[in-house]
Protein backbone atom coordinates (compact mmCIF):
# COMPACT_ATOMS: atom_id res chain seq x y z
CA UNK A 1 0.00 0.00 0.00
CA UNK A 2 1.35 3.40 -0.95
CA UNK A 3 1.92 5.60 2.08
CA UNK A 4 1.06 8.64 -0.08
CA UNK A 5 -2.50 7.29 -0.36
CA UNK A 6 -2.62 6.99 3.40
CA UNK A 7 -3.03 4.15 5.85
CA UNK A 8 -6.56 3.21 7.05
CA UNK A 9 -5.70 3.43 10.76
CA UNK A 10 -3.09 5.89 12.02
CA UNK A 11 -2.25 5.82 15.74
CA UNK A 12 -0.21 8.61 17.27
CA UNK A 13 0.52 10.61 20.42
CA UNK A 14 2.10 13.95 21.24
CA UNK A 15 5.86 14.44 21.50
CA UNK A 16 5.96 14.13 25.30
CA UNK A 17 4.65 10.55 24.90
CA UNK A 18 6.86 9.55 21.96
CA UNK A 19 10.20 11.14 22.86
CA UNK A 20 13.61 9.66 23.61
CA UNK A 21 13.56 8.98 27.36
CA UNK A 22 16.29 6.52 28.35
CA UNK A 23 14.90 6.38 31.90
CA UNK A 24 11.52 6.52 33.54
CA UNK A 25 12.56 9.46 35.70
CA UNK A 26 13.77 11.35 32.62
CA UNK A 27 10.29 11.08 31.14
CA UNK A 28 8.78 12.34 34.39
CA UNK A 29 11.11 15.33 34.45
CA UNK A 30 10.36 16.28 30.85
CA UNK A 31 6.60 15.92 31.31
CA UNK A 32 6.77 18.18 34.37
CA UNK A 33 8.14 21.13 32.41
CA UNK A 34 6.03 24.16 31.62
CA UNK A 35 6.46 26.60 28.76
CA UNK A 36 8.71 28.69 31.01
CA UNK A 37 11.37 26.18 29.89
CA UNK A 38 12.48 27.36 26.43
CA UNK A 39 11.21 25.18 23.57
CA UNK A 40 14.72 24.48 22.19
CA UNK A 41 15.73 22.96 25.55
CA UNK A 42 12.54 20.94 25.74
CA UNK A 43 12.66 19.67 22.15
CA UNK A 44 16.40 19.29 21.81
CA UNK A 45 17.42 17.94 25.21
CA UNK A 46 14.62 16.88 27.54
CA UNK A 47 12.11 15.43 25.06
CA UNK A 48 14.08 15.08 21.88
CA UNK A 49 12.80 13.01 18.98
CA UNK A 50 13.44 9.31 19.43
CA UNK A 51 15.51 7.36 16.91
CA UNK A 52 13.46 4.28 17.87
CA UNK A 53 9.78 4.13 16.85
CA UNK A 54 8.39 4.18 20.38
CA UNK A 55 4.79 4.81 21.42
CA UNK A 56 3.02 4.98 24.79
CA UNK A 57 2.11 1.59 26.22
CA UNK A 58 -1.63 2.23 25.88
CA UNK A 59 -1.28 2.89 22.15
CA UNK A 60 0.83 -0.26 21.74
CA UNK A 61 -1.94 -2.25 23.44
CA UNK A 62 -4.53 -0.78 21.04
CA UNK A 63 -2.33 -1.72 18.10
CA UNK A 64 -1.93 -5.26 19.42
CA UNK A 65 -5.66 -5.62 20.12
CA UNK A 66 -6.54 -4.52 16.59
CA UNK A 67 -4.05 -6.98 15.14
CA UNK A 68 -5.37 -9.77 17.37
CA UNK A 69 -8.93 -9.06 16.19
CA UNK A 70 -8.20 -9.35 12.50
CA UNK A 71 -6.71 -6.08 11.27
CA UNK A 72 -3.57 -6.66 9.21
CA UNK A 73 -0.23 -5.01 9.82
CA UNK A 74 -0.41 -2.92 6.65
CA UNK A 75 -3.75 -1.41 7.76
CA UNK A 76 -2.23 0.14 10.90
CA UNK A 77 0.64 2.54 11.48
CA UNK A 78 1.81 3.65 14.92
CA UNK A 79 3.85 6.79 14.39
CA UNK A 80 5.35 9.83 16.06
CA UNK A 81 3.58 13.12 15.30
CA UNK A 82 6.44 14.24 13.06
CA UNK A 83 5.57 11.45 10.59
CA UNK A 84 1.84 12.09 10.30
CA UNK A 85 2.13 13.70 6.87
CA UNK A 86 3.66 10.47 5.53
CA UNK A 87 0.74 8.28 6.62
CA UNK A 88 -2.43 10.39 6.45
CA UNK A 89 -4.12 10.37 3.05
CA UNK A 90 -7.38 9.61 1.17
CA UNK A 91 -7.48 6.01 2.44
CA UNK A 92 -7.19 7.05 6.09
CA UNK A 93 -10.38 6.39 8.02
CA UNK A 94 -9.32 6.59 11.67
CA UNK A 95 -6.75 8.78 13.39
CA UNK A 96 -6.36 7.54 16.94
CA UNK A 97 -4.70 9.86 19.45
CA UNK A 98 -3.42 8.98 22.92
CA UNK A 99 -3.17 11.88 25.38
CA UNK A 100 -1.89 12.08 28.91
CA UNK A 101 -2.94 15.69 29.49
CA UNK A 102 -5.79 16.65 27.16
CA UNK A 103 -6.59 19.76 29.23
CA UNK A 104 -3.72 20.01 31.74
CA UNK A 105 -5.91 19.11 34.74
CA UNK A 106 -3.78 16.35 36.28
CA UNK A 107 -2.11 16.77 39.66
CA UNK A 108 1.38 17.09 38.26
CA UNK A 109 0.28 19.65 35.67
CA UNK A 110 -1.65 21.87 38.06
CA UNK A 111 1.21 21.74 40.57
CA UNK A 112 3.93 22.61 38.08
CA UNK A 113 1.98 25.48 36.52
CA UNK A 114 1.22 26.84 39.99
CA UNK A 115 4.91 26.79 40.88
CA UNK A 116 6.60 27.76 37.62
CA UNK A 117 3.84 29.46 35.64
CA UNK A 118 3.25 28.97 31.94
CA UNK A 119 1.43 26.03 30.36
CA UNK A 120 2.35 22.42 31.01
CA UNK A 121 4.19 21.02 27.99
CA UNK A 122 2.10 17.82 27.66
CA UNK A 123 -0.97 20.04 27.18
CA UNK A 124 0.86 22.33 24.76
CA UNK A 125 2.10 19.36 22.74
CA UNK A 126 -1.43 17.90 22.52
CA UNK A 127 -2.60 21.21 21.09
CA UNK A 128 0.27 21.20 18.59
CA UNK A 129 -0.61 17.64 17.58
CA UNK A 130 -4.28 18.43 17.07
CA UNK A 131 -3.36 21.49 14.96
CA UNK A 132 -1.17 19.23 12.81
CA UNK A 133 -3.98 16.71 12.40
CA UNK A 134 -6.49 19.45 11.52
CA UNK A 135 -4.22 20.66 8.72
CA UNK A 136 -3.89 17.11 7.36
CA UNK A 137 -7.59 16.26 7.40
CA UNK A 138 -8.06 17.92 4.01
CA UNK A 139 -6.11 14.96 2.63
CA UNK A 140 -8.36 12.49 4.44
CA UNK A 141 -11.92 13.84 4.20
CA UNK A 142 -13.46 10.58 5.44
CA UNK A 143 -11.20 10.19 8.47
CA UNK A 144 -12.50 10.57 11.99
CA UNK A 145 -10.38 11.48 15.01
CA UNK A 146 -10.76 9.53 18.24
CA UNK A 147 -8.89 10.41 21.44
CA UNK A 148 -8.19 8.08 24.35
CA UNK A 149 -5.47 7.46 26.90
CA UNK A 150 -4.99 8.41 30.55
CA UNK A 151 -5.96 12.04 29.92
CA UNK A 152 -9.23 11.35 28.10
CA UNK A 153 -11.27 11.89 31.29
CA UNK A 154 -10.43 15.58 31.10
CA UNK A 155 -12.63 15.98 28.00
CA UNK A 156 -15.70 14.09 29.24
CA UNK A 157 -17.57 17.25 30.22
CA UNK A 158 -15.93 19.71 27.80
CA UNK A 159 -17.62 19.27 24.43
CA UNK A 160 -16.79 22.83 23.44
CA UNK A 161 -13.08 22.15 23.81
CA UNK A 162 -13.40 18.74 22.15
CA UNK A 163 -14.95 20.35 19.07
CA UNK A 164 -12.38 23.14 19.09
CA UNK A 165 -9.61 20.52 19.11
CA UNK A 166 -11.14 18.69 16.15
CA UNK A 167 -11.90 15.49 18.06
CA UNK A 168 -14.91 13.48 16.85
CA UNK A 169 -14.97 10.83 19.59
CA UNK A 170 -13.51 10.36 23.06
CA UNK A 171 -13.07 6.87 24.51
CA UNK A 172 -12.62 6.48 28.24
CA UNK A 173 -10.97 3.62 30.09
CA UNK A 174 -9.33 0.46 28.83
CA UNK A 175 -10.49 -0.54 25.36
CA UNK A 176 -8.84 -3.80 24.33
CA UNK A 177 -12.22 -5.50 24.67
CA UNK A 178 -14.07 -3.40 22.07
CA UNK A 179 -11.57 -1.25 20.17
CA UNK A 180 -11.75 -3.45 17.07
CA UNK A 181 -15.53 -3.07 17.02
CA UNK A 182 -15.31 0.71 17.47
CA UNK A 183 -12.75 1.11 14.71
CA UNK A 184 -14.69 -1.17 12.35
CA UNK A 185 -17.80 0.99 12.74
CA UNK A 186 -15.75 4.14 12.17
CA UNK A 187 -14.15 2.68 9.02
CA UNK A 188 -17.60 1.76 7.69
CA UNK A 189 -18.74 5.35 8.24
CA UNK A 190 -21.56 4.43 10.61
CA UNK A 191 -22.64 6.67 13.47
CA UNK A 192 -21.12 6.42 16.94
CA UNK A 193 -21.73 8.38 20.13
CA UNK A 194 -19.33 11.22 20.81
CA UNK A 195 -18.34 9.72 24.15
CA UNK A 196 -17.51 6.02 24.20
CA UNK A 197 -16.71 3.64 27.02
CA UNK A 198 -13.93 1.17 26.49
CA UNK A 199 -14.43 -2.43 27.50
CA UNK A 200 -11.84 -4.22 29.57
CA UNK A 201 -10.44 -7.55 28.52
CA UNK A 202 -9.59 -10.38 30.86
CA UNK A 203 -5.91 -10.11 31.76
CA UNK A 204 -5.26 -13.39 29.95
CA UNK A 205 -6.68 -11.76 26.82
CA UNK A 206 -4.56 -8.61 26.90
CA UNK A 207 -2.28 -9.08 23.87
CA UNK A 208 1.50 -8.60 24.07
CA UNK A 209 2.73 -5.41 22.41
CA UNK A 210 4.05 -5.53 18.83
CA UNK A 211 6.55 -2.66 19.09
CA UNK A 212 8.62 -0.83 21.72
CA UNK A 213 6.91 1.31 24.34
CA UNK A 214 8.13 4.76 25.38
CA UNK A 215 10.61 4.55 28.28
CA UNK A 216 10.68 0.77 27.90
CA UNK A 217 7.40 0.55 29.80
CA UNK A 218 6.15 -2.89 30.83
CA UNK A 219 2.81 -3.30 32.59
CA UNK A 220 2.64 -5.47 35.69
CA UNK A 221 -0.87 -4.70 36.88
CA UNK A 222 -3.89 -2.52 36.25
CA UNK A 223 -6.16 -0.86 38.74
CA UNK A 224 -5.67 -0.45 42.46
CA UNK A 225 -8.94 -0.76 44.35
CA UNK A 226 -7.98 1.22 47.45
CA UNK A 227 -10.73 3.74 46.72
CA UNK A 228 -8.82 7.04 46.75
CA UNK A 229 -11.12 9.78 45.42
CA UNK A 230 -8.36 11.63 43.59
CA UNK A 231 -7.24 8.69 41.43
CA UNK A 232 -9.04 7.23 38.40
CA UNK A 233 -7.64 3.81 39.36
CA UNK A 234 -8.87 3.98 42.94
CA UNK A 235 -12.20 2.36 42.12
CA UNK A 236 -10.84 -0.25 39.72
CA UNK A 237 -9.88 -3.57 41.31
CA UNK A 238 -6.26 -4.54 40.80
CA UNK A 239 -5.68 -7.11 38.05
CA UNK A 240 -2.28 -8.66 37.38
CA UNK A 241 -0.97 -9.48 33.92
CA UNK A 242 0.33 -13.03 33.38
CA UNK A 243 4.09 -13.54 33.50
CA UNK A 244 4.17 -14.67 29.87
CA UNK A 245 2.70 -11.33 28.70
CA UNK A 246 5.09 -9.32 30.89
CA UNK A 247 8.11 -11.28 29.67
CA UNK A 248 7.03 -10.94 26.03
CA UNK A 249 6.62 -7.17 26.42
CA UNK A 250 10.01 -6.93 28.13
CA UNK A 251 11.69 -8.84 25.33
CA UNK A 252 10.08 -6.60 22.68
CA UNK A 253 11.46 -3.50 24.39
CA UNK A 254 14.94 -4.89 24.98
CA UNK A 255 15.29 -6.23 21.42
CA UNK A 256 14.29 -2.80 20.09
CA UNK A 257 17.23 -1.22 21.92
CA UNK A 258 15.63 -0.20 25.23
CA UNK A 259 17.57 -2.04 27.96
CA UNK A 260 16.21 0.25 30.69
CA UNK A 261 12.79 -1.16 31.57
CA UNK A 262 10.12 0.66 33.55
CA UNK A 263 7.72 -1.70 35.31
CA UNK A 264 4.38 0.04 35.78
CA UNK A 265 1.69 -0.60 38.35
CA UNK A 266 -0.38 1.41 40.78
CA UNK A 267 1.37 -0.72 43.42
CA UNK A 268 4.46 -2.57 42.21
CA UNK A 269 4.92 -4.40 45.52
CA UNK A 270 1.46 -5.95 45.26
CA UNK A 271 2.08 -7.81 42.00
CA UNK A 272 0.19 -11.13 41.89
CA UNK A 273 -1.20 -10.54 45.37
CA UNK A 274 -4.59 -11.75 46.48
CA UNK A 275 -6.33 -8.74 47.94
CA UNK A 276 -4.10 -6.11 49.51
CA UNK A 277 -1.61 -8.43 51.20
CA UNK A 278 1.64 -8.59 49.14
CA UNK A 279 3.17 -11.85 47.94
CA UNK A 280 6.83 -10.77 47.64
CA UNK A 281 8.14 -14.03 46.19
CA UNK A 282 5.82 -13.71 43.20
CA UNK A 283 7.30 -10.37 42.15
CA UNK A 284 10.84 -11.51 42.95
CA UNK A 285 10.30 -14.64 40.85
CA UNK A 286 9.08 -12.52 37.93
CA UNK A 287 12.11 -10.22 38.16
CA UNK A 288 14.45 -13.20 38.20
CA UNK A 289 12.91 -14.38 34.92
CA UNK A 290 13.16 -10.87 33.44
CA UNK A 291 16.86 -10.86 34.36
CA UNK A 292 17.33 -13.93 32.14
CA UNK A 293 16.43 -11.95 29.01
CA UNK A 294 19.66 -11.17 27.07
CA UNK A 295 20.47 -7.47 27.10
CA UNK A 296 18.35 -6.66 30.14
CA UNK A 297 19.63 -3.59 31.96
CA UNK A 298 18.22 -1.43 34.75
CA UNK A 299 14.67 -2.22 35.93
CA UNK A 300 12.85 0.84 37.23
CA UNK A 301 9.59 0.95 39.18
CA UNK A 302 7.16 3.79 39.68
CA UNK A 303 4.49 3.40 42.39
CA UNK A 304 4.13 1.42 45.60
CA UNK A 305 1.78 1.85 48.52
CA UNK A 306 3.17 2.52 51.96
CA UNK A 307 1.20 -0.36 53.48
CA UNK A 308 2.63 -2.72 50.85
CA UNK A 309 6.20 -1.91 51.88
CA UNK A 310 5.27 -3.09 55.37
CA UNK A 311 4.30 -6.46 53.88
CA UNK A 312 7.89 -7.09 52.70
CA UNK A 313 10.71 -8.19 54.99
CA UNK A 314 14.00 -6.32 55.04
CA UNK A 315 15.72 -9.20 53.23
CA UNK A 316 13.04 -9.25 50.53
CA UNK A 317 13.40 -5.49 49.96
CA UNK A 318 17.17 -5.89 49.65
CA UNK A 319 16.74 -8.67 47.08
CA UNK A 320 14.25 -6.52 45.18
CA UNK A 321 16.81 -3.73 44.99
CA UNK A 322 19.49 -6.09 43.68
CA UNK A 323 17.20 -7.56 41.03
CA UNK A 324 16.19 -4.12 39.84
CA UNK A 325 19.73 -2.78 39.61
CA UNK A 326 21.29 -5.96 38.21
CA UNK A 327 24.79 -5.24 36.94
CA UNK A 328 23.83 -1.78 35.62
CA UNK A 329 25.83 -0.02 38.33
CA UNK A 330 22.74 1.89 39.53
CA UNK A 331 23.30 3.07 43.10
CA UNK A 332 20.02 4.87 43.77
CA UNK A 333 17.01 2.97 42.40
CA UNK A 334 13.88 4.86 43.33
CA UNK A 335 10.27 4.00 44.00
CA UNK A 336 7.42 6.44 44.59
CA UNK A 337 5.29 6.24 47.75
CA UNK A 338 2.08 8.26 48.04
CA UNK A 339 2.17 9.43 51.65
CA UNK A 340 -0.23 12.33 50.82
CA UNK A 341 -0.23 13.85 54.33
CA UNK A 342 1.28 13.24 57.73
CA UNK A 343 -2.17 13.31 59.30
CA UNK A 344 -3.77 9.90 58.76
CA UNK A 345 -7.30 11.15 59.38
CA UNK A 346 -6.94 13.65 56.55
CA UNK A 347 -5.66 10.91 54.23
CA UNK A 348 -8.46 8.55 55.28
CA UNK A 349 -11.06 11.18 54.40
CA UNK A 350 -10.15 10.87 50.70
CA UNK A 351 -8.83 7.30 50.62
CA UNK A 352 -9.47 5.14 53.66
CA UNK A 353 -8.16 2.01 51.92
CA UNK A 354 -4.75 3.62 51.60
CA UNK A 355 -4.12 3.20 55.34
CA UNK A 356 -5.05 -0.48 55.46
CA UNK A 357 -5.20 -1.44 59.13
CA UNK A 358 -2.86 1.34 60.27
CA UNK A 359 -4.21 3.58 63.03
CA UNK A 360 -4.69 7.04 61.44
CA UNK A 361 -3.00 8.58 64.49
CA UNK A 362 0.17 6.59 63.62
CA UNK A 363 0.15 7.20 59.87
CA UNK A 364 2.91 9.81 59.71
CA UNK A 365 5.32 7.76 61.84
CA UNK A 366 4.36 4.55 60.06
CA UNK A 367 5.02 6.06 56.60
CA UNK A 368 8.36 7.48 57.75
CA UNK A 369 9.44 4.07 59.07
CA UNK A 370 8.60 2.34 55.76
CA UNK A 371 10.60 4.99 53.91
CA UNK A 372 13.58 4.38 56.20
CA UNK A 373 13.30 0.62 55.61
CA UNK A 374 13.52 1.22 51.85
CA UNK A 375 16.57 3.42 52.40
CA UNK A 376 18.27 0.72 54.46
CA UNK A 377 17.57 -1.73 51.62
CA UNK A 378 19.42 0.56 49.19
CA UNK A 379 16.57 2.53 47.59
CA UNK A 380 16.16 6.29 47.25
CA UNK A 381 12.43 6.60 48.00
CA UNK A 382 10.35 9.30 46.35
CA UNK A 383 7.54 10.42 48.65
CA UNK A 384 4.60 12.53 47.56
CA UNK A 385 2.53 14.90 49.69
CA UNK A 386 -0.80 16.34 48.60
CA UNK A 387 -1.65 19.98 49.27
CA UNK A 388 -5.13 21.46 49.59
CA UNK A 389 -6.83 18.15 50.35
CA UNK A 390 -10.49 18.67 51.30
CA UNK A 391 -10.58 19.55 54.98
CA UNK A 392 -6.93 20.62 55.16
CA UNK A 393 -6.16 23.25 57.82
CA UNK A 394 -3.13 25.35 58.62
CA UNK A 395 -2.25 22.83 61.35
CA UNK A 396 -2.11 20.05 58.75
CA UNK A 397 0.38 22.07 56.70
CA UNK A 398 2.54 22.62 59.77
CA UNK A 399 2.38 18.90 60.58
CA UNK A 400 3.51 18.09 57.04
CA UNK A 401 6.41 20.49 57.44
CA UNK A 402 7.51 18.79 60.67
CA UNK A 403 7.28 15.41 58.91
CA UNK A 404 9.54 16.65 56.10
CA UNK A 405 12.01 18.16 58.57
CA UNK A 406 12.34 14.81 60.35
CA UNK A 407 13.37 13.10 57.09
CA UNK A 408 15.26 15.94 55.44
CA UNK A 409 18.74 14.49 56.05
CA UNK A 410 17.86 11.09 54.56
CA UNK A 411 18.62 10.09 50.93
CA UNK A 412 15.14 10.58 49.51
CA UNK A 413 13.05 13.01 47.48
CA UNK A 414 9.71 14.56 48.48
CA UNK A 415 7.37 16.03 45.89
CA UNK A 416 4.40 18.18 46.96
CA UNK A 417 1.38 17.97 44.65
CA UNK A 418 -1.84 19.96 44.45
CA UNK A 419 -4.96 17.87 45.04
CA UNK A 420 -6.82 17.49 41.73
CA UNK A 421 -10.33 16.00 41.93
CA UNK A 422 -11.43 13.71 39.11
CA UNK A 423 -15.15 14.32 39.66
CA UNK A 424 -15.30 17.68 37.90
CA UNK A 425 -14.80 19.68 41.09
CA UNK A 426 -12.76 22.86 41.18
CA UNK A 427 -9.00 22.47 40.88
CA UNK A 428 -6.81 24.33 43.41
CA UNK A 429 -4.58 26.99 41.91
CA UNK A 430 -1.66 29.15 42.97
CA UNK A 431 -4.09 31.57 44.59
CA UNK A 432 -5.10 28.84 47.05
CA UNK A 433 -1.56 28.44 48.40
CA UNK A 434 -0.71 30.24 51.62
CA UNK A 435 2.72 31.31 52.86
CA UNK A 436 2.77 28.10 54.93
CA UNK A 437 2.22 26.07 51.76
CA UNK A 438 5.08 27.84 50.03
CA UNK A 439 7.32 27.25 53.03
CA UNK A 440 6.47 23.52 52.85
CA UNK A 441 7.04 23.40 49.08
CA UNK A 442 10.39 25.14 49.44
CA UNK A 443 11.46 22.78 52.23
CA UNK A 444 10.61 19.76 50.07
CA UNK A 445 12.61 21.18 47.19
CA UNK A 446 15.55 21.97 49.47
CA UNK A 447 15.71 18.19 49.91
CA UNK A 448 15.13 17.53 46.20
CA UNK A 449 17.76 19.99 45.06
CA UNK A 450 20.37 17.93 46.94
CA UNK A 451 19.18 14.49 45.90
CA UNK A 452 17.58 14.68 42.45
CA UNK A 453 20.81 15.49 40.56
CA UNK A 454 22.48 12.40 42.09
CA UNK A 455 19.51 10.17 41.29
CA UNK A 456 19.11 11.55 37.77
CA UNK A 457 22.81 11.22 36.87
CA UNK A 458 22.97 7.74 38.37
CA UNK A 459 20.01 6.39 36.39
CA UNK A 460 21.18 7.96 33.14
CA UNK A 461 24.65 6.45 33.57
CA UNK A 462 23.13 3.05 34.40
CA UNK A 463 21.35 2.87 31.02
CA UNK A 464 24.32 4.16 29.02
CA UNK A 465 23.35 7.76 28.28
CA UNK A 466 26.43 9.45 26.73
CA UNK A 467 28.50 11.61 29.06
CA UNK A 468 27.94 14.74 26.96
CA UNK A 469 24.17 14.51 27.30
CA UNK A 470 24.41 13.76 31.01
CA UNK A 471 26.58 16.85 31.52
CA UNK A 472 24.11 19.01 29.56
CA UNK A 473 21.18 17.69 31.59
CA UNK A 474 23.11 18.17 34.82
CA UNK A 475 23.90 21.79 33.95
CA UNK A 476 20.26 22.41 33.09
CA UNK A 477 19.20 20.90 36.40
CA UNK A 478 21.43 23.19 38.43
CA UNK A 479 20.18 26.16 36.44
CA UNK A 480 16.63 25.24 37.41
CA UNK A 481 17.68 24.86 41.04
CA UNK A 482 18.87 28.48 41.10
CA UNK A 483 15.77 29.70 39.28
CA UNK A 484 13.30 27.81 41.44
CA UNK A 485 15.03 28.84 44.68
CA UNK A 486 14.48 32.46 43.76
CA UNK A 487 10.96 31.68 42.58
CA UNK A 488 9.96 30.11 45.90
CA UNK A 489 11.12 33.19 47.80
CA UNK A 490 9.08 35.38 45.45
CA UNK A 491 5.97 33.18 45.75
CA UNK A 492 6.09 33.23 49.55
CA UNK A 493 6.40 37.00 49.55
CA UNK A 494 3.52 37.41 47.11
CA UNK A 495 1.29 35.04 49.08
CA UNK A 496 1.97 36.95 52.30
CA UNK A 497 1.33 40.38 50.76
Amino acid sequence: MSASRGVPIVLTADRTLTADYPTLFGGMVASSQTTTTPAPIMNGLLARRSSIAVAPMGLRRIEAALRADGFSGDEIEVIAPERLSEMVGPRTRVIGVSAGEACGLGMNSTTMTAIAGGEIYPRRKVRDLMDRIAALRVRAPEARVILGGPGAWQLRARDDLRREMGIDHVVSGEAEGNVAQIFSVMIDGDDLPTHLEGETAAVEGIPPIRGPATMGIVELSRGCGLGCRYCVMGRAPMRHLPQKTILADTQTNVEAGLPGIGVISEDTLRYAAEGIRPKPQRLLGLLRRMREIPGMGLIQADHANVISVAGWSDDELSELRELMAGDSGCRYPWINLGVEAADGNLVASVGSGKLGEVDPERWGDFAAEQIRRLIRAGFMPMASLMLRLPGETADHVVENLRWVDALADEPLTIFPMLYAPIDGGSVPSRADLTPRHWRLIQRCYDVNFRQVPRMFWDAQAAVGVPLSRRIALHALGYGQVALWSALFTWRRWRAAS
